[in-house]
């Protein structure tokens, strides 16, 4: 008995298949090229989005995502969960300012604005003053310059004799 050795398999042809780029802008702003050799090449639309295999369709997000806060101002130095007293502990003014507020770490600080923090800050100081220009009112005295706010006051005021 002779055994014959199978004739070996013909061998494939290598062919290489070249990626595509992916593709970065949306699909509503990819235009499709038609080559030059086909004059008035009547292509059916469905045909040009069909998804081509090896392609990766390009999504909304890919690569259009905003920049959160965070990430325009880089790394943050300070934990957010950090005491007041503590990053602020050369700074005694901003330290009274935060306990008046009832302001204790930077997470509570981050959620106002700089405008709201003057309005909180100021605002009892206006009533304040308010009421020291009544009180000296009612008792016919004024502050520097402010006479015509005690005379309108005394106008106003019903008389109790």
């Amino acid at each position: 008995m002779r055994t014959e050795k199978p004739a070996p398999a013909p061998e494939k042809p290598v062919v290489r298949v070249e990626k595509a780029p992916p593709v970065s802008a949306p699909p509503e702003q990819i235009v499709a090229v038609l080559p030059a050799e086909i004059p008035d090449a009547s292509i059916d639309a469905l045909a040009l989005n069909a998804p081509r295999k090896g392609v990766r369709k390009a999504t909304l997000t890919t690569g259009l995502r905003e920049a959160s806060d965070a990430s325009k101002l880089g790394r943050s130095r300070i934990p957010v969960d950090a005491p007041l007293d503590v990053v602020f502990q050369s700074d005694p003014e901003a330290r009274d300012a935060f306990h008046f507020l009832g302001i204790h770490s930077i997470r509570e600080l981050e959620q106002f604005s700089a405008d709201q923090l003057v309005l909180r800050l100021t605002s009892p100081a206006k009533l304040t003053v308010g009421r020291i220009r009544k009180k000296l009112a009612m008792n016919n005295r004024c502050l520097s310059g402010d006479e015509e706010f005690a005379q309108q006051f005394h106008d106003v005021k019903p008389k109790t004799d």
